[in-house]
């Protein structure tokens, strides 16, 4: 019967070590979550309205069948770039476009120029001359009607006879014929003319 109440008391005391012992974890947990510096809550940023997108200022033209050298004097006072013609600065131009923006207006020039049979080429490494020009046309073979004696080969083209030192384009002798190689359309126009001749 003694025994009972040691019993007893040990379990009271081991149960109230258990006890103390979760207590006390808890409460070092919380203090730790309490020692932990509390994170400032995020600040709110004011918002500001956007500011109304700024258009880049354009310019328009209107220019039809105006000389080349009239709208070079336009581009150049907008672009601030120098032209130099290759004998077509009377050639007239047509050029009619609206709101074009300033930085676009040589590129505009450029199309303008390539509808009319033009080319713009860089006359310079900055880009600040340019040289407008006609594009070099396409040179085809064309035979040639020739004859030789002891004076020379002379090469009859387009109704006129012409010696072959003075002939104006380049020649070239292939299976004992004569070629000269000319632009297309002077080709085009050689061999309209026995057809029209015929009919």
């Amino acid at each position: 019967m003694t025994r009972r109440p040691f019993f007893q008391f040990l379990l009271f005391v081991a149960s109230f070590l258990i006890t103390a012992s979760v207590l006390f974890g808890l409460s070092a947990c919380s203090r730790q979550e309490q020692d932990k510096p509390a994170t400032p809550a995020p600040k709110a940023v004011p918002v500001q309205p956007a500011a109304p997108a700024v258009k880049p200022p354009t310019v328009s033209v209107d220019f039809d069948n105006v000389p080349l050298a009239e709208v070079v004097v336009f581009v150049t006072g907008q672009t601030g770039k120098g032209f130099t013609f290759a004998g077509n600065e009377s050639k007239p131009i047509t050029w009619i476009e609206y709101h074009i923006e300033r930085a676009k207006v040589l590129d505009s020039f450029k199309a303008a120029l390539a509808a009319s049979g033009l080319t713009l080429k860089a006359g310079n490494q900055a880009e600040t001359l340019f040289v407008i020009e006609q594009p070099e046309e396409v040179k085809v073979p064309c035979k040639l009607d020739f004859a030789s004696s002891k004076r020379g080969t002379f090469f009859l083209f387009d109704a006129t006879i012409y010696p072959k030192e003075s002939f104006p384009f380049p020649l070239r002798q292939q299976g004992g014929h004569w070629y000269a190689l000319v632009p297309k359309s002077v080709a085009d126009r050689l061999s309209a003319a026995p057809q029209q001749a015929a009919q």
